[in-house]
């Protein structure tokens, strides 16, 4: 639909407003951590005939991200009784200056409405009426989203995980604040329980009778927390596929000093042990030479040794080899394709936090790599990716959506291949976060995650199978309770996981070695 489908958007907000004004006082639960003001039910209101789940009045005091990424975000919801969903809302934040489109989504990703949203104000909600309602059926899950093609918009952080927003007729579920980048897609991706302030109109198929005054909705309405301080938002820099930094300091990679050094031994770090800092990454006693700025490696088959690239390490080549080198920004391949391996390197900043993933994006090898001041590890774009023997250390500043490792395989990429064996991935310290194994892309197939040991995110191990064989998962231990939701997810795929011995529950002790086995996984969990 476009905006010359539906009644002006002006004279639906003003009836809106006549419909809530009658009950504002009802309208104010709490304020959130974030500065959000709750609305009880709406279908509690008198002479309400719609229900949302934020009244039109509301001011919430959100952030906003000026991430630059075209972004899609929604919040999942059902309804417990049949009716129709009549408009679509969002609130917008004035930094946002691009057109906007509204959508509604069913379970299985299909999309069942989408509008463009005419007439917007600077700021506040905003509202776009549907030419053609869309009936709900009662017990299904719906996803309510916009899309932002400026990636600005407002959020009030984890707000999901203290509340649980309802009317009479509807729910928002418990995991929330989904995403999905670059295009205006169906959003899979969960958030750290963010609230992008998205919300429809809903008119039930039957008008129920008024409770009595005395039965009111408290005892179902979730009790508003204390407000506690916010951080103070920091503008954060969204990763951008393709870089744009290509001035080609070509180095001829043969420094005068050829470091002879060999990693220190790694026993202490096998199995049944994980990789911790000391034994990954550049090796002690190494002598590195300093390449300032961005590199390009362009010819097939060269070799990075010793190097400590200031910037970026952009592969344009085949065959490229990176060892006993640090990487201060991220690696690659994104443009090309062109194949590389890399071992015994350190990539990341030595402080701060870069919004963008470490090592990428196909057709590479990782090994013995440690990984610092990325907000996400490693991303598989393509075909055959194997990262072994590695540590990640992830952080996540306001906004971040921060991942271990993740497949992003949008359009037609098919993403294939990917060997994810004996990592530790700790996300303990990335308070914006998603999940430190995110593998749910619907175009991924042919996995295997072992022996891993992993802490932190909204799941700590969050899987999702689409095609191909069945992927294998064993071995891999999850740190007790250092996750918000669960420790795994396998999204109602199970059937299609050959999950195998050895995936438990564990505690670790400051080294990452394991200190108690708290509980085994012997089944998938969908």
């Amino acid at each position: 639909m476009n905006g010359s489908h539906h009644v002006d958007k002006e004279t639906a907000r003003r009836a809106r407003l006549r419909r809530w004004r009658p009950c504002l006082a009802a309208l104010v639960a709490g304020v959130l951590a974030a500065g959000l003001v709750t609305a009880e039910p709406a279908a509690a209101l008198p002479g309400a005939t719609e229900e949302s789940f934020w009244s039109p009045t509301a001011t919430p005091s959100p952030r906003l991200s000026n991430g630059r990424r075209p972004v899609e975000l929604g919040m999942r919801f059902t309804a417990s009784r049949a009716g129709t969903v009549t408009a679509l809302r969002f609130y917008k934040n004035p930094g946002s200056t691009a057109e906007h489109t509204a959508a509604l989504w069913d379970d299985r990703g299909d999309r069942l409405a989408r509008a463009t949203v005419t007439a917007e104000t600077r700021q506040g909600w905003q509202e776009v009426r549907l030419a053609k309602g869309v009936a709900l059926v009662p017990g299904r899950t719906y996803t309510v989203s916009y899309f932002s093609a400026d990636g600005r918009y407002a959020v009030v952080p984890r707000y999901f995980t203290r509340n649980s927003p309802r009317t009479d007729s509807l729910r928002a579920q418990a995991r929330n604040g989904v995403y999905s980048y670059d295009s205006s897609a169906f959003p899979r991706r969960t958030s750290a329980g963010h609230n992008y302030l998205v919300d429809v109109v809903f008119q039930p198929a039957t008008t129920s009778p008024s409770p009595s005054p005395s039965p009111s909705p408290t005892p179902t309405r979730t009790p508003t927390p204390t407000p506690t301080p916010t951080v103070t938002p920091t503008p954060t820099a969204t990763p951008t596929a393709t870089p744009t930094v290509t001035h080609t300091v070509t180095p001829t990679v043969t420094p005068t000093v050829t470091p002879t050094v060999t990693p220190t031994s790694k026993t202490d770090c096998d199995l049944p042990r994980h990789p911790r800092p000391s034994c990954v990454g550049v090796p002690p006693g190494a002598r590195l030479t300093t390449v300032k700025g961005n590199v390009t490696a362009a010819k097939n088959g060269q070799v990075i040794d010793g190097q400590h690239i200031t910037g970026d390490l952009i592969i344009t080549a085949s065959d490229v080899v990176i060892r006993n080198s640090q990487i201060d920004g991220l690696i690659t391949n994104w443009e090309t394709g062109g194949s590389f391996t890399i071992t015994d390197s350190t990539v990341g900043p030595p402080s701060g936090c870069s919004i963008n993933p470490a090592v990428g994006e196909k057709n590479f090898r990782a090994e013995r790599i440690s990984v610092r001041g990325f907000d996400d590890g490693f991303r598989m774009s393509g075909k055959n990716v194997v990262v072994r023997d590695s540590y990640v250390k992830l952080c996540g500043p306001p906004t971040s959506h921060s991942d271990g490792i993740q497949a992003y395989c949008p359009g037609k990429i098919v993403c294939s291949g990917l060997v994810f064996d004996h990592n530790t991935i700790d996300q303990r310290q990335a308070p914006e976060h998603s999940d430190p194994i995110n593998l749910v892309d619907k175009n991924l197939s042919a996995v295997t995650v072992s022996d891993n040991l992993v802490a932190g995110g909204n799941y700590s191990l969050l899987l999702k199978w689409h095609s191909g064989p069945k992927w294998q998962v064993a071995g891999n231990k999850i740190v007790h309770e250092a996750w918000d939701f669960g420790a795994v997810s396998s999204e109602d795929t199970c059937e299609n996981i050959d999950w195998g011995a050895g995936n438990a529950v564990v505690t670790i002790d400051q080294d990452y070695r394991i200190t108690k086995t708290v509980k085994t996984l012997p089944h998938c969990v969908e």
